[in-house]
C-alpha cells in the first residue's frame, strides 16, 4: 500500500483522530489533501465542521453537568474559564461563535459557556455557525496552500539546471574553505 492510497482511504478518519490533539492543523492538512485530489474540498471541511461541532457540544454539556467537579480535578482549565465568564454577559453570541478561534480557550469557553447557563438552542446554533466558519476558513487555508505550493515548485522546476549548478558550486566552494581552514588548523 502506497501513501497516496493511505491518505485516500483516511483521509476523513485522520480529521476526526487530528481533532483530538491539534484542531487547525489537521483541518489545514485535510484542505491540502483536497487540493491534491485525496477527497473533495466540500466533504473535508463538512467533517472538520461536524466533528469541531460535536466535540465543542460535548465540552458544553460536560460543563452543564460537571463543570465544578472538573475544574477541581482539571486545575489547568480554571483560568481559561475565569477569563470566559466575564466576557459571557456582553458578548455571549460572538463568544459562541468565536471560542475555536481562541487560543487556549477551546476546551475551557465551551466548559464555562455551560457552566454559566447559555440556553442549549443558543449555544447549538451559534456553535454551529463557527464550526462551519472555522472548518472553511482551514480547509480553504490548506486548499490555497496547496495551490501555492505547486505554482512554486512549478516555478522551481523551470530553474533546475541553474539551481543544480548553484548547489555544486557551493558545495565545492564549502568543501575547500573546510579543506583549507583544517589544513591550517593542523599546523604548528
Amino acid at each position: 500500500m502506497d501513501i497516496a492510497s493511505l491518505v485516500q482511504d483516511h483521509v476523513y478518519l485522520a480529521i476526526v483522530a487530528g481533532s483530538l490533539l491539534e484542531g487547525e492543523t489537521t483541518v489545514v492538512l485535510a484542505g491540502y489533501a483536497a487540493h491534491q485530489g485525496y477527497a473533495p474540498w466540500w466533504a473535508v471541511t463538512l467533517v472538520a465542521a461536524s466533528i469541531n461541532f460535536v466535540w465543542d457540544q460535548s465540552y458544553f454539556v460536560l460543563g452543564r453537568w460537571r463543570g465544578n467537579w472538573l475544574l477541581s480535578r482539571i486545575p489547568r482549565l480554571r483560568p481559561g474559564v475565569e477569563r470566559v465568564m466575564p466576557m459571557l454577559q456582553r458578548h455571549r453570541r460572538w463568544l459562541i461563535f468565536g471560542v475555536r478561534f481562541l487560543y487556549g480557550l477551546r476546551t475551557a469557553g465551551p466548559l464555562a459557556l455551560g457552566m454559566a447557563g447559555v440556553s442549549w438552542r443558543e449555544f447549538a446554533l451559534f456553535n454551529a455557525l463557527g464550526a462551519t466558519a472555522w472548518a472553511v476558513t482551514f480547509a480553504s487555508l490548506g486548499h490555497l496552500f496547496g495551490r501555492s505550493v505547486a505554482a512554486i515548485v512549478e516555478e522551481a522546476s523551470r530553474h533546475e539546471p541553474q539551481a543544480a549548478a548553484l548547489i555544486i558550486v557551493l558545495g565545492a566552494v564549502w568543501f575547500a574553505v573546510r579543506r583549507t581552514c583544517s589544513g591550517r588548523a593542523s599546523r604548528p
